[in-house]
């Protein structure tokens, strides 16, 4: 059952990794202490911070409804990330803090998850799993000079349902369902 939940016809929705506010704080340490901080574009508001494991987008609240059974069918133990690089999107110009092995576990979340979707009407993405936080959006004349970083150790014990909304000060997700692993 999905929680918190206003009252609208369709939800913008994604499944994502969900940090724990000590995990956001040491992101956010490891990205403010990088030359990276200060380059044009605009950053991501710590509270947003996340890792997408499926976009979903516009979606009913049958499908809504639907995608949460979906994922709390899934069964896995938690485990550790290490976010431990720096990397950039050119194109939609976003710079990340990623993975530079991605642990089998988040593969298999990843994976099964997608599986499950299926049932909802959902199709994975064609492109590659690339396990990243975006730290800064719409980045211009950006120059990646230093890949590694700082690393940041992640136990990850849940995964998310987010809403993102659009408001006059920006997007904002916020969680609308947690699934522990």
């Amino acid at each position: 059952m999905i929680i918190n939940v206003p009252n609208y016809k369709q939800k913008r929705l994604f499944f994502a990794l969900w940090p724990d506010d000590q995990v956001r704080s040491e992101i956010s340490q490891v990205y403010s202490a990088s030359s990276y901080a200060q380059a044009e574009g605009r950053s991501v508001v710590p509270q947003n911070l996340h890792l997408t494991l499926h976009f979903l987008g516009n979606v009913s609240l049958e499908t809504c409804e639907c995608v949460s059974n979906m994922a709390s069918k899934i069964q896995l133990e938690t485990f550790n990330l290490k976010l431990d690089n720096f990397g950039v999107f050119k194109k939609p110009k976003v710079f990340w803090m990623g993975v530079t092995d991605i642990p089998q576990p988040l593969m298999r979340l990843y994976i099964d998850l997608g599986e499950q979707l299926k049932d909802c009407d959902y199709r994975m993405e064609k492109r590659v799993f690339t396990p990243h936080v975006s730290l800064k959006r719409k980045i211009n004349n950006f120059e990646l000079k230093e890949n590694p970083c700082s690393i940041v150790n992640w136990r990850v014990n849940r995964f998310a349902l987010v809403e993102s909304r659009s408001t006059e000060n920006g997007v904002n997700y916020r969680p609308i369902e947690y699934y522990k692993i």
